[in-house]
């Protein structure tokens, strides 16, 4: 295909997308609703948040005239903050009471996955503060051994559920990695330092649609080539982002679903290269119970060809546990998790959750010098169990075992203080 006719199709995807999201948004925001008069609010529970930063995601200032609707999507938004782990919201004699328990906000980032060989573990230390001003804005750093190098990252990160103002995310990175082949004695080192400036359109009531704006850039440098040396240079992007969000967060039992369409069309500057990105992704929570809960995670995404320091990363780190890690820089890819987990309430605020999961998929090589390979396939069944202490923010311990039938049987045991998605 064409460059000009691949960006035609780009553009009418993307327009098809907005359109028939649109649609749907219209259609389930036509439902008729009486209208509640609420002149004040009590709030109750919070230690370190400020009840401004929760009214702040109503529709309208009080005093005003809300629907029922707007109610349960108030109180939708307020969970969606991950700050508490009981909300409770109510209209009584035309006071909005809101009752919450807040969790301990600031949490550690430790993550360890065993590689193919000890060169391809992935470590990860650091740590995150989810509310540093008493409104949900995130302030984290961390330090990385992954691809075969240190990395390191820092982010400062407005919570996007404000339906009044645009939130705004800046990260910096550093990170240095290995490249390898699985079919070649190519090997490079690529460094990367840059940056990162985010902001996400206020997200109104009446529609699940969200909007999200990035600019990127950062200088690439290839050292210590052996074999192919790609060229160094500095990329610049810009990344859209729509996300129709009707996902219900829990630490144990989420509801519904998120559904993101990103284009990210960049360039490399020095050789003059594109660098274009396209990703779909998908997640959706199914309830079998108070308990019990079936968690579906797809993405579907590819890059241009040419040079394979632009490629996607296939892995048991992100994707397929059991895949090694490091060694399938991708052309194309698309896979599936899928887990079925049920909790037990050990003590309150304290659970232990047994999974089941299946992960599979299918993806396109690149060879060293950036031409596409055939398809291949892979597919893994295992399990395993989390113990989660619902009043840390978003940390548990997990640990799964895996069991990969393709494309080479493998076995993987993996520990993380998050879920896997």
């Amino acid at each position: 295909m064409k460059r000009r006719e691949l960006a035609g199709f780009a553009f009418f995807a993307l327009l098809f997308c907005f359109l028939w999201l649109g649609a749907l948004s219209l259609a389930e925001s036509a439902e008729p609703a009486g209208l509640v008069r609420i002149e004040q609010s009590d709030v109750q529970g919070l230690k370190h948040t400020r009840s401004e930063a929760l009214l702040d995601l109503l529709p309208r200032p009080l005093p005003a005239d809300y629907t029922e609707a707007e109610i349960r999507e108030f109180e939708r938004r307020v969970r969606n903050l991950s700050l508490f782990d009981r909300v409770t919201v109510a209209v009584r004699d035309q006071t909005l009471a809101v009752e919450v328990q807040e969790k301990f906000t600031l949490a550690p980032i430790l993550n360890f996955t065993s590689g193919s060989s000890p060169q391809d573990l992935n470590a990860t230390g650091g740590l995150v503060e989810y509310n540093i001003d008493g409104g949900a804005t995130a302030l984290g750093a961390l330090f990385n051994y992954s691809q075969r190098g240190a990395n390191v990252e820092v982010w400062l990160s407005q919570h996007a559920y404000s339906p009044t103002r645009w939130a705004k995310e800046i990260k910096g990175a550093y990170t240095h990695n290995g490249i390898r082949f699985a079919e070649s004695s190519t090997t490079w080192d690529r460094r990367r330092i840059g940056g990162e400036f985010e902001l996400k359109a206020p997200f109104w009531y009446g529609s699940p649609l969200r909007f999200e704006f990035v600019a990127k850039v950062y200088r690439e440098d290839i050292q210590e080539a052996k074999g192919t040396r790609p060229p160094s240079g500095t990329y610049i992007g810009l990344i859209p982002e729509v996300t129709w969000d009707r996902y219900h967060w829990n630490d144990l039992v989420p509801k519904g679903y998120r559904l993101s369409l990103e284009l990210r069309p960049g360039y490399f500057l020095g050789p003059n290269q594109n660098r274009h990105e396209g990703r779909i992704k998908y997640l959706q929570a199914i309830p079998l119970g108070d308990m019990t809960v079936l968690m579906v995670n797809a993405t579907a995404e590819a890059v241009n060809a040419g040079n394979v320091n632009h490629s996607l990363l296939l892995g048991s780190q992100v994707g397929i546990r059991g895949l090694s890690d490091n060694l399938f820089r991708n052309h194309a890819q698309t896979y599936a998790n899928v887990e079925f987990r049920h909790a037990i309430q050990l003590a309150p605020r304290w659970a232990v959750q047994v999974v089941g999961f299946s992960d599979f998929g299918a993806y396109q090589t690149f060879t060293e010098d950036g031409k596409v390979k055939s398809w291949r396939g892979a597919v893994n069944a295992g399990g395993g169990a989390r113990l989660i202490p619902t009043f840390l923010s978003n940390t548990l311990l997990r640990v799964d075992y895996a069991r990969l039938m393709e494309p080479i049987p493998n076995t993987l045991v993996q520990v993380g203080i998050t879920q896997y998605f």
